[in-house]
């Protein structure tokens, strides 16, 4: 008799919208999960699941859990209350919190696995509306307790982690995430006709695009013929302030807005770019400026841990703030690629796999699964080997 598969409750929220760091991170990692035979995941979300997400709901191994009525009206609302008690229902043996988070009222012995981001609300809390800050934050330390095993984005988020929290380092370790190159698709795709700079994310105080927007305003105050700058990512929070000078900029200098882009359209963004940039304050990871090393594209970024956990001695990195520094670096980017002597990144792709990822992801769920009280001895093949 073939054995009943074990029931992985995934928090699936991120689902519900188009296709953004986070919900990539979990279709990547379900996409590419391995040897998936004894495992069943079942997605939970409060809404219907958007149409980026066709190809997680086709595995065999997923099943999608709706929620209805009127908590299912707030997201957090329906996370904290019907979601928790819809798990039950299903009997699952193990939680993902696949967004860091872990809901109230999980039976006792379930087992929790959390991928973990960022602690942004701790050493950047100004970049977060104060509600969601302190929302976060209630929930956070509870979720950290309450797991049995974290995987970090980064090695730089591990080490902050454990220094917070006092986590056992043991039971934490650093899934870093991977890349896969987009399919290649047919159509008409916006080509722009002159030379730009990229910089790809969603516009909010913690990517810093004031600190570059005045470093090209600067770059194109002495410039005959300036690059242009694209800005690929949906309009987030920001203060009104930033936005008056974003819609300065776009009057007076050539600065492009692009949100809702699909992954084609992304990927050939990144192509052909003369060079990227990331100015962030604070990131976990940073996968838009993996997506453009993997593109063989020069990056120009802040000095923060995990952009070295990328891009090694490969590429410029500048203090965050410092809007001369960033000026200038532009242009002489810019006029190393105007003589054609900017070189090109070499990239190995098979160093920054989601199957990895995927792996590293499985491992840990059997290793929880192994010593749960719930499942008595799982086949050799989920025995982890590293965590």
């Amino acid at each position: 008799m073939k054995p009943k598969p074990y029931r992985i409750a995934v928090d699936a929220r991120p689902f519900c919208a188009p296709m953004s760091g986070v919900s990539r991170v979990i279709s990547r990692i379900l996409l590419n999960f391995p040897d998936p035979g004894g495992f069943e995941f079942f997605l939970y979300a409060s809404k219907p699941c958007h149409g980026d997400y066709r190809d997680v709901l086709a595995l065999p191994y997923v099943r999608w859990r709706q929620g209805s009525g009127w908590t299912a009206r707030k997201a957090g609302l329906w996370f904290n209350t019907a979601m928790p008690f819809t798990m039950r229902k299903d009997c699952v043996d193990l939680y993902w919190g696949s967004q860091q988070l872990v809901p109230p009222f999980l039976p006792a012995g379930l087992p929790v696995v959390l991928t973990f981001y960022d602690l942004v609300m701790y050493f950047f809390p100004q970049a977060m509306r104060a509600v969601h800050r302190l929302q976060l934050k209630a929930v956070l330390r509870y979720g950290i307790n309450r797991a049995d095993r974290i995987l970090t984005i980064s090695e730089q988020t591990r080490t902050d982690l454990l220094k917070k929290f006092h986590y056992p380092p043991d039971k934490a370790r650093a899934a870093l995430l991977g890349y896969e190159r987009p399919p290649e698709k047919k159509g008409k795709h916006e080509k722009l006709s002159s030379p730009y700079i990229l910089a790809v994310s969603t516009i909010e105080p913690r990517k810093n695009y004031t600190t570059l927007l005045k470093a090209y305003r600067q770059y194109c105050d002495s410039t005959a013929k300036p690059y242009t700058l694209v800005i690929a990512g949906r309009r987030g929070w920001e203060s009104k302030e930033f936005f008056a000078m974003l819609g300065e900029m776009q009057e007076k200098y050539s600065v492009r807005v692009m949100e809702n882009l699909d992954d084609g359209s992304l990927r050939r963004l990144y192509e052909n770019c003369a060079f990227f940039c990331m100015p962030s304050l604070y990131e976990g990871f940073g996968l838009p400026l993996l997506e453009a090393l993997a593109a063989s594209k020069q990056a120009i970024v802040s000095d923060l841990p995990c952009f070295h956990e990328i891009g090694g001695e490969k590429i410029r990195y500048l203090p965050p703030v410092d809007i001369s520094s960033w000026a200038k670096a532009l242009a002489e980017t810019a006029d190393l690629h105007k003589r054609g002597k900017l070189k090109k990144i070499k990239f190995d792709e098979k160093k920054w796999s989601w199957k990895k990822t995927a792996a590293l992801h499985r491992a840990a769920f059997a290793a929880v699964l192994s010593e749960s009280s719930i499942i008595s001895q799982l086949p050799s093949k989920t025995t982890p080997s590293a965590i």
